[in-house]
């Protein structure tokens, strides 16, 4: 045990404030969307399986954004480039990321995680913090918590979570890393120097290879260095971030689990689409758009949402990006009104589209309200009923015959011209 780490066990104990004394738990789900895909697709079990986040499937574009554990074994992971992966692996199975259905999934260990508390905070796609300080006793003890959590995980949504457990959201995040897949780490406090002090020190979440590099150059490459490095010297070399980094290697945290879930809240409905090689055509781009606002605005109906800013994305010719938005005047979650500004936003970019092809569009509403909540009338609510019905009837044929259903004529033949993204990913492909 370094000397750093038995002083800070040894010193006076601080003022326990309301945050000290907690038990927190990390569920960090396995190999997330990659066990999603094998645990609905047989083909795809205990083989290498790469799903990435790429327009093209068959081209070395875009970047993996999940790798079974038996791609990774041949050093193949999630943030890898496309092109780095079919090197490695040439013969892995390579897929699009079909999105809606991880969220679904997410959603759905959710549910399962609130069980155990009413503090629990999202916080990635496949990561969450339960704070169960006030609620472990009634499932025995922390560990009898995370057991069986873990087990209700397995049993209802046919995955594996690897989960920490620990006196605060750090520790409990990196006891979660130290055993994985499947696997589950309970630190107590007395358990810190042992633990952490050999750990190298990009363990430590937030610590990326520049920072790595940094601590290396004076002589800091584990957590355990870290602890015995002075305080005063990490403060002169990386000012508040360097206080921080000091405190995390003593396994110091006092941030709080803020409760994030109630019901997934969401902040916006967005569609877009991977054209390719591009298209500078505004007509087809326009129509490409209204199949995005009509995906969009269907999810918001389902959703029981209405919204009133839109914006619209283009990536051009895959040097840059352009991002507009404008508001709608009210409240709406009809693709008509949607697609009316949207394209109005992407016409003023005809200039650059001139120059460079459009690679990718997208269109998202934000600026979200309930529909329950109840909004003022206008008078384009009045307008706008004859769309309303309509897309009332698209909505009952589509919800009874699938999302292929109904498709408007502009749109006919638009998914052979352009691949695009996945299925669920656009209502109306």
């Amino acid at each position: 045990m370094s000397p750093a780490f038995r002083g800070h066990l040894c010193a006076p104990p601080r003022p326990v404030s309301r945050t000290a004394v907690r038990t927190v738990i990390h569920v960090d789900m396995d190999a997330y969307f990659a066990s999603v895909e094998q645990r609905d697709l047989p083909i795809y079990r205990k083989k290498p399986l790469l799903v990435c986040h790429t327009d093209d499937l068959s081209s070395y574009r875009g970047i993996v954004a999940a790798a079974s554990y038996e791609a990774r074994e041949f050093g193949v992971k999630s943030g890898t480039s496309v092109l780095e992966a079919k090197l490695k692996l040439p013969h892995a199975a390579y897929i699009a990321g079909n999105y809606e259905k991880y969220l679904h999934n997410t959603r759905l260990l959710m549910q399962i995680c609130e069980k155990y508390t009413d503090c629990l905070e999202v916080y990635s796609i496949d990561e969450a913090f339960l704070d169960i300080t006030a609620t472990a006793h009634f499932f025995g003890s922390p560990r009898d918590t995370a057991v069986r959590l873990q087990a209700e995980v397995a049993k209802k949504l046919r995955l594996t979570c690897s989960v920490g457990v620990g006196p605060n959201k750090l520790v409990a995040k990196m006891a979660s890393e130290l055993k994985k897949p499947f696997g589950l780490t309970v630190i107590e406090p007395e358990d810190l120097p042992g633990i952490f002090a050999p750990l190298p020190v990009d363990s430590i979440p937030g610590v990326g290879r520049r920072m790595r590099r940094h601590l290396d150059a004076i002589g800091i490459r584990t957590i355990g260095q870290l602890a015995e490095a002075p305080s005063g010297l990490m403060r002169e070399k990386f000012g508040v971030i360097g206080e921080i980094l000091h405190k995390a290697a003593f396994g110091i945290d006092d941030s709080p689990v803020v409760p994030s879930y109630k019901g997934m809240e969401v902040k916006s409905f967005g569609q877009s689409l991977s054209l390719g090689k591009g298209s500078a055509d505004v007509e087809y781009l326009c129509d490409v758009l209204l199949g995005l606002c009509d995906g969009a605005t269907r999810r918001m109906r389902k959703a029981g949402y209405l919204g009133r800013t839109v914006a619209v994305y283009i990536c051009l010719g895959r040097l840059f990006d352009l991002s507009r938005r404008t508001g709608l005047g009210c409240y709406t979650d009809l693709p008509g009104r949607v697609h009316d500004v949207a394209k109005d936003l992407l016409l003023r970019e005809r200039a650059s589209l001139d120059v460079y092809p459009a690679t990718k569009v997208g269109v998202s509403v934000t600026n979200l309200a309930k529909r329950e909540d109840g909004q003022q009338t206008t008078v384009f609510d009045v307008l706008d009923e004859k769309e309303a019905a309509v897309a009332a009837v698209v909505d009952r044929l589509k919800n009874r015959y699938g999302e292929k259903a109904v498709t408007r004529c502009s749109l006919i033949g638009i998914r052979n011209r352009y691949k695009g993204a996945p299925r669920a990913e656009i209502g109306i492909f």
